[in-house]
């Protein structure tokens, strides 16, 4: 990392300014913190269930029946494989929100979180972290086919109006507002509802799908 950190600063032309306000909310407020993702998999949990049975519409993030990994444990997964900062599940909270602000009929469920998760998480790691694989990794570690992966890209892209940039206040809205949901001192300003106390069954099992995704990894864990 320091090597292409060396070579990027090289390459870099001169009369470009380096020290001009960037904007990143890493550098501007609270780190997420390894527990933001626990407490984002509880508050996550908690809305998918308030869905009704039947979505108001389907989109290309909807599944036909609920996948057999919780919440929680996909979205631990993608903490683990992705190997992206924790700032990023922040990010990814704010984008999934600004689908449902912009497009009311949109519903979170059980039936459309999971390729939510994987594709905001991996859009936010392309925007905010320095380093990020490609979609073909990503699409291994959410049991995804590169094809469809590609495709809900584009189209949460679009969903979002290609809106990336989160200010330094909005992300510490989001980040502290997940802590107190998980509290159970959540506002009711928020567009999103507070969970209840998170209670801990971690699993770093794969996820089962028709290749063997990550097995190496997995033999060391």
């Amino acid at each position: 990392m320091a090597a292409a950190a060396s070579s990027a600063e090289a390459a870099e032309p001169a009369d470009i300014p380096v020290d001009g306000p960037y904007g990143d909310p890493g550098q501007e407020v609270p780190v997420a913190g390894p527990q933001f993702v626990e407490a984002l998999a509880s508050v996550l949990t908690h809305l998918a269930s308030l869905a009704p049975g039947r979505p108001n519409r389907v989109t290309h993030f909807h599944s036909v029946r609920a996948p057999q990994l919780s919440i929680h444990e996909y979205l631990m997964r993608i903490a683990k494989y992705f190997q992206c900062s924790n700032e990023c599940f922040v990010l990814c909270l704010v984008y999934i929100d600004r689908i449902v602000k912009l497009h009311p009929e949109f519903t979170i469920c059980n039936l459309n979180i999971h390729r939510l998760l994987v594709t905001s998480v991996m859009l936010a790691a392309k925007f905010f972290d320095d380093i990020y694989y490609s979609n073909a990794y990503y699409g291994k570690v959410g049991g995804i086919r590169i094809k469809e992966v590609n495709a809900l890209e584009t189209q949460f892209l679009r969903l979002i109006d290609w809106r990336m940039h989160v200010s330094p206040d909005e992300y510490d809205q989001y980040r502290n507002h997940v802590y107190k949901a998980v509290q159970g001192r959540s506002t009711a300003s928020s567009s999103l509802d507070p969970a209840a106390p998170y209670s801990a069954a971690a699993t770093d099992a794969p996820y089962k799908t028709e290749d063997t995704v990550m097995a190496s990894e997995d033999k060391k864990a």
